[in-house]
């Protein structure tokens, strides 16, 4: 019994270490993306763990996000809680955001609005953010997005 006692005490710990450490978590980007097309529009959430700000700001956009499932906006994170820089990189270079990856690298807290063609930045959302602010923000993008799409000689 006490040898039981000794393996499962530090067990229990270690799981309620890990427990602590993903509480609060909610993996606002894991949204399906159901526009049939291409994205016209990458939602980028640059988050870790331990960021004060992320644990706002993301519960907030988790909200936000289904109103946009057939909406030709694509919502991504990169986690930077474990310290896997060279698989983020390729996540973003992936999502076309390898432009913006050296400059954002490591911060945490907010959510870029990138024109996936171009890969300009439209907007930012951070926790100043309501989720109303945020809806109208990703609407926008949207629209700024599909007008570059149309080409020169469109009026913006």
């Amino acid at each position: 019994m006490k040898r039981m006692k000794s393996f499962l005490f530090p067990a229990i710990i270690l799981a309620g270490a890990a427990a602590i450490a993903l509480s609060g978590r909610t993996a606002a980007t894991d949204a399906e993306y159901l526009y049939p097309g291409e994205p016209e529009v990458v939602a980028a959430t640059f988050a870790s763990a331990w960021c004060s700000s992320c644990k706002i700001l993301i519960p907030r956009l988790s909200k936000v996000i289904p109103d946009f499932a057939d909406q030709p906006v694509k919502f991504v994170e990169l986690d930077f809680t474990f310290g896997k820089r060279g698989a983020i990189e390729e996540e973003a270079e992936a999502e076309g955001l390898g432009g913006l990856y050296p400059r954002f690298k490591g911060a945490t807290g907010f959510t870029l609005l990138v024109d996936r063609d171009t890969g300009e930045i439209i907007d930012t959302l951070t926790i100043n953010h309501s989720a109303a602010a945020m809806r109208a923000a990703i609407d926008q993008a949207i629209a700024v997005a599909a007008r570059a799409d149309d080409g020169p000689g469109v009026a913006e």
